[in-house]
């Protein structure tokens, strides 16, 4: 009797173990075919200003479009053109049109702190994300935060560049996304030091992130697009 007993809870525990160890592996294959869903990101655009550079320069998101210009902003992405590639004659946010693209992610409000109607920043940033709609309408469209810049950089105040009204933009960036359905991604957060800039070693000019950082800002845009297809 006793011997029967245990038998029964050996088989009761071995089949446990048994199930247990499946639903590891397959939670760990899940894990594995997430993490490799996206080894290039050809169904991606990145569309913008001048930061949009070092992603290209240093093939942070491989195969993805790249569409920017030097000190583009949220009024000159309707009439100026890139400046390298094979158009160089239409607007960059009609770049757009005819693709199909399942991310767009958009790069602005740099080139804007120097604004001071910034109800007009606000407005423009909603126009074109409702344009980018109109010619992707299945994409996600995702604002990133500007990041920080050095403390010399902040401290020099050119064009109202300093890390108090970069946040305050990013602020701005942040309800324009809740208001309009798009993702908000936290750059400044992900790098900034201990006291709200942009370490010294990060970037040459103190403003565009080098190799490094620029890699964790594009790791910060990946777990981005994972996040929006897994809902």
């Amino acid at each position: 009797m006793l011997a029967g007993i245990l038998a029964a809870l050996c088989l009761t525990g071995c089949s446990g173990q048994v199930q247990a160890k499946e639903q590891t592996e397959l939670s760990n294959e899940a894990a594995e075919q997430s993490q490799s869903q996206h080894t290039t990101y050809e169904d991606t655009a990145l569309v913008g200003n001048s930061y949009i550079d070092s992603f290209y320069v240093y093939d942070a998101m491989p195969k993805a479009s790249y569409y920017y210009r030097v000190g583009l902003n949220v009024n000159s992405v309707f009439e100026q053109p890139m400046v390298q590639g094979e158009d160089t004659e239409t607007p960059i946010i009609d770049l757009l049109k005819d693709k199909d693209f399942a991310h767009i992610i958009f790069f602005f409000g740099e080139n804007e702190l120097g604004w001071s109607n910034r109800e007009a920043f606000t407005e423009e940033y909603a126009k074109v994300i409702d344009t980018a709609r109109s010619y992707c309408p299945d994409a996600v469209i995702y604002l990133s935060a500007i990041p920080p810049v050095s403390a010399e950089v902040s401290e020099q105040n050119e064009n109202n560049t300093n890390n108090a009204s970069i946040q305050a933009c990013n602020a701005e960036i942040e309800q324009i996304a809740q208001e309009n359905g798009a993702v908000y991604v936290d750059a400044f957060s992900a790098l900034a030091d201990a006291d709200g800039c942009l370490p010294a070693d990060a970037a040459a000019d103190g403003i565009h992130p080098a190799k490094e950082y620029t890699e964790i800002w594009a790791e910060l845009l990946k777990e981005s697009i994972a996040e929006a297809e897994q809902e």
